[in-house]
C-alpha cells in the first residue's frame, strides 16, 4: 500500500470530503473511511483532526523528519504544516495508478488549503514539489 497525507489548514470531515467528491462524480461514495466507486475501493481514508493523540504524534513526527533536511523548502514546509488542522490520510494501491483517485486531489484543495505529503516522494504544495524526501 501507498501512502498520501494532506494536511489539511481547516478541519476537514469525511461526510464534506464524500459530499463534495460526489458533486463532481457521482459514482463515487466515502462509505466508513473506504473510497468507493460502485463495490470497487479505491482507497481507504482516515482523518485526524488537531487535538487528537493520532494527529499530534504524526504532525510531530513529520515536523521532526523535516527539521533535518536543510533548505527553504523544508522550513516553508514545517510552517505550513504548523498550521494544520487535519490530516487526511489515504491509503491505496499504487498499481492501480494515480488516475482513479484524481477526483481526491482536485476536491481536497477546494475544501481547505494544505500541504500533500507523498510517502517515497516528498512534500507538495499543489502540483509544486516543495521538499524531496527519498
Amino acid at each position: 500500500m501507498s501512502y498520501v497525507r494532506y494536511f489539511a489548514e481547516s478541519a476537514v470531515g469525511l461526510k464534506a470530503l464524500g459530499a463534495a467528491l460526489k458533486a463532481i462524480d457521482p459514482s463515487l461514495k466515502v462509505d466508513g473511511g473506504d473510497l468507493m466507486r460502485g463495490a470497487d475501493v479505491l482507497a481507504e481514508i482516515t482523518i485526524d483532526s488537531a487535538g487528537s493523540d493520532m494527529f499530534n504524534e504524526e504532525l510531530n513526527m513529520r515536523i521532526e523528519a523535516l527539521s533535518q533536511v536543510p533548505g527553504e523548502g523544508a522550513q516553508y514546509a514545517i510552517s505550513r504544516l504548523r498550521g494544520a488542522q487535519s490530516i487526511v490520510a489515504i491509503s491505496f494501491d499504487m498499481s492501480a495508478g494515480w488516475e482513479p483517485l484524481r477526483p481526491l486531489w482536485t476536491v481536497l484543495p477546494t475544501i481547505s488549503t494544505g500541504l500533500t505529503q507523498v510517502d517515497g516522494q516528498g512534500y507538495y504544495d499543489g502540483a509544486n514539489l516543495i521538499v524531496g524526501i527519498a
